[in-house]
């Protein structure tokens, strides 16, 4: 008897959620055209594959000299099928980062490099990781696993200077 009553009760609670979910309600279906379905990366520096974050596994790194940035690093994120893509801006998306310790390195970004580059500042030698994520709309489509950032007092990268433009 108690079997038979969770049967049912398996069977009624089954009924009610395929009920509710018709197409028009089902938030998966309709947000995967307003959301970047990103799973994973890749990070250039001067057109060259420097970071892969593909499976959840991050291969390769950032480095920079204490005092010195990066080249433009361009983000190029990886959909489902393998294809490169950069979300459309116009749809309200932002890249967007977060650096472990910003004592060591910091992002500069800037609006005439485009929306989806940016430099690497080294400000102490060092180790600490940096985040990237895909913003839309107040929070994060995608978020990457920690990449590292390496710098040292003899690493590559072009004497900073400071710009007026940070964004």
């Amino acid at each position: 008897m108690f079997k038979k009553s969770i049967s049912a009760l398996s069977i009624f609670a089954l009924a009610l959620f395929v009920a509710s979910c018709g197409d028009d309600d089902n938030p998966v279906d309709s947000e995967q055209e307003e959301h970047a379905e990103a799973v994973g990366l890749i990070v250039r520096d001067s057109g060259e594959e420097i970071v892969r974050v593909e499976s959840g596994q991050v291969t390769g790194e950032i480095e920079v000299g204490h005092g010195k940035e990066t080249a433009l690093l361009s983000v190029r994120f990886i959909a489902e099928d393998g294809d490169l893509f950069t979300p459309d801006e116009d749809e309200e998306y932002a890249l967007d980062w977060e650096i472990a310790d910003e004592s060591i390195a910091e992002v500069e970004h800037h609006a005439e490099d485009g929306a989806w580059a940016f430099h690497i500042i080294g400000l102490e030698e060092g180790e600490t990781t940096i985040r990237i994520k895909i913003n839309h709309e107040g929070h994060a489509d995608f978020v990457s696993p920690e990449i590292e950032i390496h710098v040292s007092e003899d690493g590559p990268g072009e004497e900073h200077e400071e710009h007026d433009d940070e964004g």
